[in-house]
C-alpha cells in the first residue's frame, strides 16, 4: 500500500483506492403543478461528487468521501458513501497527488 505522512503525529494517508470526481446523471422530480411546456423541458439533474473509487464494475461505482483510523493508526471505517450506477456515470477524472 502507498502512503505518504504529512507530519509528525498525522497518521499516513493510505493509497488503496485512487481519488476522483465524479460527473453523474441523477432523476429529477416536482411534486408541484407545471405547465406541459415546462413539463416537456425537464430533463435530469447533473451531479458531481467525489471520493476515493473503493469499487467500480459494470453496475456501479462507489465512492468514499471520509474514513478513519482505528488506535494503532491503521485505516479502520468508511464514511459518507456514494453508491452511484454505472450507467448513469458522465464522465470521472482522477485527482493525482493526494
Amino acid at each position: 500500500m502507498k502512503s505518504k505522512k504529512f507530519q509528525d503525529g498525522v497518521p499516513e494517508i493510505p493509497f488503496t483506492y485512487d481519488f476522483y470526481l465524479v460527473y453523474w446523471e441523477d432523476i429529477q422530480s416536482d411534486a408541484g403543478w407545471k405547465s406541459i411546456k415546462e413539463i416537456e423541458r425537464m430533463k435530469p439533474a447533473i451531479c458531481v461528487s467525489t471520493g476515493w473509487l473503493v469499487k467500480k464494475d459494470n453496475k456501479v461505482h462507489v465512492l468514499m468521501s471520509d474514513y478513519n483510523y482505528d488506535d494503532n493508526n491503521e485505516l479502520a471505517d468508511g464514511g459518507n458513501t456514494t453508491v452511484i450506477p454505472t450507467k448513469n456515470v458522465i464522465k470521472k477524472f482522477k485527482i493525482a497527488d493526494l
